[in-house]
Formats: structure tokens, C-alpha cells, sequence
């Protein structure tokens, strides 16, 4: 009895060890200085707007920085972890590129031949603007891609094999009309 009850208080003890040991290394891999506060207001106005981004929180009304950092200490304590990771998200983030199809086949290449994960394909019809504007389309891309969607816009127009058929065939189903995407799985 008192040896099988040795055996549960070491186990507990050895996982409560363990525990700590990788609560050492996650902390030593974060940084010694991850816990600590980091006053908003010796940031910079783009340095506030990443984190208000990486937050979830809209700074579109907000023309002043002063505006910006009361919203980001009201938002809660900003620790220098937070921060680090913040600006290592966006420096990832200003790298992903959107990719341009040259035509049916190159499109059929890469995402229909490869079956390379989901993409969010942007449909623009023969002689018209695209329904998503360029800049909306670019905070798109950096916010789907955090989850490994890629991304790609078919001009039509721009198609060697462009006829009215081809520009219909593409009105498929799985597409959202309404915004001019096609979501391929």
C-alpha cells in the first residue's frame, strides 16, 4: 500500500518536473525580457497600428497617434513578447506575394494539377475592374495567408484562349458572385 503510494507521489513529482522544464525552455526560446512591460507610448505610430492589427482591433478612425496608443493600453498591457511577435508577423507578412495567372493552363498548373492546398482565387471578367480593389485585396491576402491560403488573381483578358465562353465557365458555383472570388479547395 505505502509502496503504491510512493510510486504516485514520484510520478506526480516527475511530471510536475517535466512541466517546469518545458515552461524553462519556452521561456528561455521567447526571450528573458518577454514578460515585461513595454510603455506604448515610446512605440512608434506604425509599431501601434501592428499591434492593434494583431490584436483584432480596427484603427480606421483614428488619424492621431496619440488616438492609436490610447487605444492600445485600453486594449491591455503590452508585454515585450507581444511586440516581438507583432513585428516578426508583419515582417512575414509584407513578403506574401499574390500570385498573377498568365492563363487557363498556368492556372490549371498550379492549382487544379497540384491539388497544393486551399486558394482564394480572385476572378476578374474580360474588359472590368476587379470587384475587390487593390487595396482591400492586399489586406486580404496578408490575413488569409496567416493561415496557409494562397492566393491568385485570373485576369481573363489577359487569357491567350480568351472568349465569352471562357470568362462564363468560370462562374461556377463554389464562387462568391457577389464579390468576384473563387474559393478553390
Amino acid at each position: 500500500m505505502w509502496l503504491k503510494l510512493f510510486f504516485l507521489l514520484l510520478y506526480f513529482l516527475v511530471l510536475f518536473v517535466l512541466a517546469r522544464f518545458f515552461e524553462a525552455i519556452v521561456w528561455y526560446e521567447t526571450g528573458i525580457f518577454a514578460t515585461q512591460l513595454v510603455d506604448p507610448v515610446a512605440l512608434s505610430f506604425k509599431k501601434l497600428k501592428t499591434i492593434l492589427e494583431c490584436r483584432g482591433l480596427g484603427y480606421s478612425g483614428l488619424p492621431e497617434k496619440k488616438d492609436v496608443r490610447e487605444l492600445v493600453e485600453k486594449s491591455g498591457d503590452l508585454m515585450e513578447g507581444e511586440l516581438y511577435s507583432a513585428l516578426k508577423e508583419e515582417e512575414a507578412s509584407e513578403s506574401v506575394s499574390s500570385t498573377n495567372f498568365s492563363g487557363e493552363m498556368h492556372f490549371y498548373e498550379l492549382v487544379e494539377d497540384t491539388k497544393d492546398g486551399i486558394w482564394l482565387v480572385q476572378v476578374i471578367a474580360n474588359d472590368r475592374s476587379p470587384l475587390v480593389g487593390k487595396i482591400h485585396w492586399e489586406k486580404m491576402v496578408k490575413k488569409v495567408s496567416r493561415f496557409g491560403i494562397r492566393t491568385g488573381t485570373f485576369n481573363c483578358s489577359s487569357d491567350p484562349r480568351n472568349s465569352e465562353q471562357t470568362t462564363v465557365s468560370w462562374l461556377v458555383p463554389a464562387q462568391l458572385p457577389s464579390v468576384g472570388l473563387s474559393l478553390v479547395i
